[in-house]
């Protein structure tokens, strides 16, 4: 059954703009009147329109959909529905022409979200830790969530790399002895290219490459070359690398990605436990933090505050 998906305020919005009448009444609840009672139906009337409404648009074929009750509320019909066994609670405006199918508790929602983020905060603390904390990022070249965390991980990279077991690696698939990624042929060479890069330049050179790139090249790495010299790093070499090595690194980054369950760029991943900070794009302070809450005993490093950019985003990801 397809879900039904629509918040009741949006609704208002619309009625208000189509010309219904809104207002608080007695009770202090918003009520919606129609424009023209003399176009208000029957309750009868109401409740066809809605099976009719519901059968053809929001249910598959076949979907056994009954109106156990239909009753007045706030200027609205509300109908008590049976879908296959699922109750659900759906409103229509009693010209039959805005039909909405639940209501969103503002007080139960805003409730549910502080204790999935309390849930979150809990499984932060949760990592585990250790001397030599490890951090695996898994990325795609050209997904745009994945550059965001490269560019974020950095200073906090650059502050930790000689206490921390930083690795970097690739989100793909092989399919008929081919490597795959999301975003084409052109996101493979550009994963062997800076796969190339790490082996032969290191994991240094590797965040100056790839950072050059994200700032520089858009969407197809063709001036990957100019960022590779200006950082003394051998275009032939790189190339030849590919050649011979590309498809056997990829492979090795698909096993790795695949035994941490990494489907999605970026997923960062802190002693063998994934973390969520990874999505505050922008923010290194918390990348920071995350890392150094897997230390046995923080280094003094950690004391250092990590700059944090003006205009930062949290969410979003590739494959996922």
């Amino acid at each position: 059954m397809k879900k039904i998906l629509l918040i009741v305020a949006i609704v208002f919005v619309a009625a208000l703009m189509a010309g219904y009448k809104l207002d608080m009444g007695k009770t202090g609840f918003l009520n919606v009147a129609s424009k023209d009672k003399t176009e208000e139906l029957t309750p009868e009337e109401a409740k066809i329109k809605a099976l009719e409404f519901i059968d053809k648009n929001l249910v598959q074929p076949g979907t056994k959909v009954e109106v156990k009750n239909i009753t007045e509320e706030n200027g609205l019909y509300k109908f008590e529905l049976d879908v296959s066994g699922q109750s659900i609670t759906a409103y229509m405006t009693k010209d039959g022409k805005k039909f909405f199918p639940s209501v969103m508790d503002i007080e139960e929602t805003e409730k549910k979200a502080v204790e999935a983020k309390a849930a979150e905060e809990e499984a932060e603390k949760n990592v585990p830790k250790s001397d030599k904390p490890q951090v695996d990022l898994y990325v795609m070249s050209f997904c745009p969530y994945g550059n965001k965390a490269e560019d974020t991980l950095k200073p906090a990279y650059e502050l930790l790399k000689n206490k921390v077991d930083f690795n970097f690696r690739y989100i793909v698939n092989t399919k008929d002895g081919k490597i795959q990624s999301l975003h084409g042929e052109k996101e493979v060479a550009q994963n062997e290219r800076e796969a190339c890069v790490m082996k032969n330049y290191g994991k240094d050179k590797w965040m100056e490459f790839v950072t050059y790139v994200n700032a520089n090249c858009g969407s197809d790495g063709l001036c990957w070359e100019d960022g590779a010299k200006s950082l003394s790093i051998d275009t032939a070499k790189i190339n030849s690398c590919v050649t011979s090595e590309g498809l056997k690194l990829m492979q090795a980054d698909e096993k790795s990605s695949g035994d941490a369950k990494a489907t999605g760029s970026p997923t960062m991943m802190i002693n063998g436990s994934s973390t969520k900070a990874v999505r505050k794009y922008g923010d290194s302070e918390s990348y920071k933090q995350a890392i150094c809450n897997a230390f046995n005993e923080a280094p003094e490093e950690c004391a250092t505050v990590l700059g944090v950019e003006t205009a930062t985003a949290e969410g979003g990801s590739c494959g996922e």
